[in-house]
C-alpha cells in the first residue's frame, strides 16, 4: 500500500473517529498527522506501519 493509498484510508477513517484519539493510540503526533493528511508531509517507515496496522483494523 502506497502512501496515497493509506492517505485515503485515513481520510476516510477521520468522518468517524478524532485525528487525536488516533494519534494517541499510534503514538503518531497530531501534527504529523495533519500534515500527512494534507499531502504535506510523507510518513517515516514505522509510523506508516504503525498507522496502517491501526486502520487495517
Amino acid at each position: 500500500m502506497a502512501q496515497d493509498e493509506l492517505r485515503k484510508l485515513y481520510n476516510e477513517r477521520l468522518i468517524r473517529e478524532k485525528q487525536s484519539y488516533i494519534s494517541n493510540v499510534t503514538h503518531i503526533s497530531s501534527s504529523c498527522l495533519s500534515q500527512f493528511r494534507h499531502g504535506r508531509l510523507e510518513l517515516y517507515p514505522k509510523q506508516y506501519e504503525r498507522l496502517k496496522e491501526y486502520l487495517s483494523k
